[in-house]
């Protein structure tokens, strides 16, 4: 008799050939009770069964048939109240004999009503607050993570911090956030590929539609293959962080991928679509899909429908305050002047800057270019209230920063830095000086005016035949002016992204046509 076919085991988007656990799986564990759990061979055997790992279906179900409580709070997330200061500030004064007595630390989450694995990030169970608590108590106090910073990390090695108390200790010592620290330094001594990506951003390549296309062929097997896709990224000489905003481990594009590579196709986002996003509510997005789900059924790009609306069916503040622009006041100098005597607690107070915003019914946005959450004005805010001592622009100033180089950049502080001293409003160096040292093809095009070209009614008509992928093949508008030898501010004057005159640009085609614009 030939030996049973063996039927391969189908993949089904988490490692190793397991499936992920939905809420469809916790919601049939929780009908099983202890004898349907003994009878399916105990916890190890249910995740035999259904093909999910062990460890992580014991952190859902326990072995009397009863979901923990980070089960209970994955099936009911909309009920559940957010981690404030407040609480934070309480749970710091409880110490380890208060949290035993309210159950530890689920029953500290089961009696404020917050998930208790997001209460697990602030809390530790012995009362003290975990690094990331401290940290967002005391916001102000810490120091932003340098590149003088990696490189010293980097030469500490496993030995060094350890030595230090971990990377919170490492953290701590240098007083930045643990959990900024985390995203660059491992417990080992090694760079992240974002700290690696930091401290050599010149040598990296943009991510163009061709390598989106290429990853999509990929597959996971292939992904695992090259190291994950932080070794993609290392492969491809491409920024780790903006490759994980395109492609997943699985070798699926997220949604931001597939609208890169379908840009043509995505509607804009409408106010009508806000109101109908708005009455939707947490149950109506996870039907859905989720937020990307929500994007797909409505042909909008997902990255810019997260601006507008929370996966709890709320919308931002950018998204209310769209849909009631009319009755948004306009930021006045006097606003400015009574934000700067804030100071971070009345801010925090408030409710932070939105908060803030909606009190003086401004909209968000817009207060923060002139305002920061630790009450200090931004530049922007600074220049505004200080105009008449603002020097101008000048083409030799040009001539200066295009020769300084990043680092010295980030030794003066920043683009922030460079307009205060040389006493140019922030907000109009930007228009010519990026952070990498490069001046921007407006900043080009000043210096060298002599060699552009005039704009023709022959080069409207060739530019409204391109089309947004043609624009974007040609490297966007910078490109397309680079390529015709004109100034960028002036075709943008005539020309949109997405292959569209503007209604100059109509107003000057129509006019040397003979035509009467409508």
């Amino acid at each position: 008799m030939p030996p049973p076919a063996k039927i391969p085991r189908q993949k089904t988007g988490a490692s190793g050939g397991k499936a992920k656990i939905t809420d469809a799986m916790l919601q049939t564990w929780k009908t099983l009770g202890q004898a349907g759990i003994g009878a399916a061979g105990g916890l190890s055997g249910m995740a035999k069964r259904n093909n999910v790992p062990a460890g992580t279906l014991r952190n859902y179900l326990r072995a009397d048939g009863r979901l923990t409580q980070h089960g209970e709070d994955r099936l009911n997330p909309g009920r559940k109240a957010k981690i404030t200061d407040a609480m934070l500030r309480t749970w710091k004064t409880l110490g380890h004999e208060g949290i035993e007595a309210v159950g530890g630390l689920d029953g500290m989450a089961r009696r404020c009503n917050v998930p208790t694995a997001v209460l697990r990030n602030y809390l530790h169970a012995d009362g003290r607050l975990t690094q990331l608590g401290e940290d967002r108590l005391n916001p102000g106090g810490k120091a932003k993570i340098t590149d003088a910073m990696l490189q010293t990390w980097k030469a500490l090695d496993r030995a060094g911090i350890k030595a230090a108390g971990g990377l919170e200790g490492v953290a701590r010592r240098d007083n930045v956030r643990a959990a900024a620290l985390k995203t660059y330094l491992r417990a080992d001594g090694s760079l992240t590929q974002l700290g690696e990506d930091r401290l050599n951003p010149g040598g990296k390549a943009k991510i163009t539609d061709a390598m989106l296309q290429t990853w999509k062929t990929l597959g996971r097997a292939e992904i695992e293959a090259a190291g994950g896709l932080e070794g993609v990224a290392r492969r491809d000489n491409v920024p780790a962080a903006a490759l994980k905003h395109y492609l997943y481990a699985d070798g699926r594009l997220t949604q931001r991928g597939e609208d890169r590579l379908n840009p043509g196709r995505k509607a804009k986002i409408t106010d009508a679509m806000l109101r109908t996003w708005k009455t939707l509510g947490q149950a109506g997005i996870e039907v859905a899909g989720g937020l990307d789900g929500v994007a797909r059924r409505n042909n909008v790009p997902a990255a810019a429908l997260k601006t507008y609306l929370r996966a709890d069916g709320s919308l931002t503040q950018r998204g209310e305050d769209r849909l009631n622009a009319s009755a948004k006041a306009k930021i006045t100098d006097a606003m400015l002047r009574t934000w700067k005597a804030l100071g971070q607690a009345e801010i925090e107070a408030i409710g932070g800057l939105d908060g803030v915003a909606r009190r003086d019914n401004v909209p968000a946005a817009a207060l923060k270019h002139y305002l920061r959450a630790d009450g200090s004005l931004t530049q922007r805010g600074e220049d505004r209230l200080n105009p008449g001592g603002k020097a101008r622009i000048t083409d030799a100033m040009l001539r200066t920063w295009k020769a300084l180089s990043r680092a010295e950049i980030e030794a003066a502080g920043g683009l922030d830095g460079v307009a205060r001293r040389d006493n140019v409003p922030v907000a109009a160096l930007r228009t010519y000086l990026r952070a990498d040292g490069s001046l921007s093809q407006r900043g080009e095009d000043r210096l060298n005016r002599g060699g552009k070209a005039k704009i023709t009614e022959a080069m409207l008509r060739t530019w409204k035949a391109l089309g947004q992928a043609e624009i974007e093949a040609a490297g966007g508008l910078n490109g397309v002016a680079r390529r015709d030898k004109v100034s960028v501010a002036a075709l943008k004057t005539y020309l949109r992204a997405d292959g569209r005159l503007t209604q100059l640009g109509e107003k000057r085609f129509l006019r040397k046509a003979g035509a009467q614009p409508i």
